[in-house]
């Protein structure tokens, strides 16, 4: 009977919390949600974690990096993201400078590499590992111009031969212009025709399977040329500087005692 009574008043008695709980409980969920709700806002992306985003730096140590068989020593500053500074074996990097001299990225130019209008003078270059691209005299005769309305084409701007794609092909809302490449290949341009876009682009195969893709605003299709010659001299000197240093000339003919 007694114990009866003592768990009778057991059950009936009120549990007592500290009357600082329940503030402190609430305020400790503020806390958390306003930290979600600032790292939602204002923390850095997925993409930046990983230094998939756009990440300029005026860092200039050679990063040495591998695509497929082509090497490559590029100063940190001419490349786009984080994550291919610390070089090694990429599927892909890219890189980005400034026309019409081709100057890699400083703090000073910072506002000139934003740029995104149509008069932007910043020149992006990919160079990706691809078992998909053909050389550019088939490319050409084998998937542009079967989808062009023009097959013959029409003298142009700029030196260059003027097509014009079919809407109804992938192509649509783009014009083509051929030039004389090096080595006799044509050199091909694909440029948009309406903003917010207006690139031109151009594909070079470096190596079998590697290839280097480059674009920059329609504005500055009159110096095709120049832009072509400076970006292929770009990135041969990138390739050079991947070669192993060789000893000076008079070490490598002494004969060996």
């Amino acid at each position: 009977m007694a114990r009866r009574q003592q768990q009778a008043r057991t059950q009936d008695e009120v549990v007592e919390r500290p009357p600082w709980l329940i503030p402190v409980l609430v305020a400790s969920g503020v806390v958390v949600f306003a930290a979600i709700f600032l790292w939602y806002y204002v923390g850095p992306t997925t993409e930046e974690i990983l230094g998939t985003a756009p990440e300029s730096t005026d860092r200039l140590q050679d990063v040495h990096i591998s695509i497929g068989d082509v090497q490559l020593a590029v100063p940190a500053n001419f490349t786009r993201f984080a994550a291919a500074r610390d070089g090694g074996a990429l599927e892909r990097v890219d890189l980005h400078a400034l026309l019409p001299e081709l100057d890699p990225f400083t703090e000073r130019k910072r506002e000139q590499f934003d740029r995104s209008d149509s008069e932007s003078p910043v020149l992006h270059m990919r160079i990706e590992e691809t078992t998909a691209v053909l050389a550019a005299q088939p490319r050409l005769e084998l998937v542009y111009l079967p989808a062009v309305s023009n097959r013959a084409g029409e003298p142009g701007p700029f030196g260059l031969r003027h097509y014009i794609f079919r809407n109804e092909t992938g192509f649509s809302g783009q014009d083509m212009y051929v030039g004389a490449g090096p080595a006799g290949a044509p050199a091909v341009l694909i440029c948009a025709r309406e903003e917010p876009l207006l690139w031109c682009r151009r594909e070079i195969l470096l190596s079998e399977n590697v290839v280097l893709r480059y674009r920059y605003k329609r504005a500055f299709l009159q110096d095709w040329k120049e832009i072509d010659n400076q970006t292929l001299a770009l990135i041969a000197l990138f390739r050079d500087r991947a070669k192993p240093a060789q000893p000076p000339e008079e070490l490598r003919l002494a004969p060996a005692e």
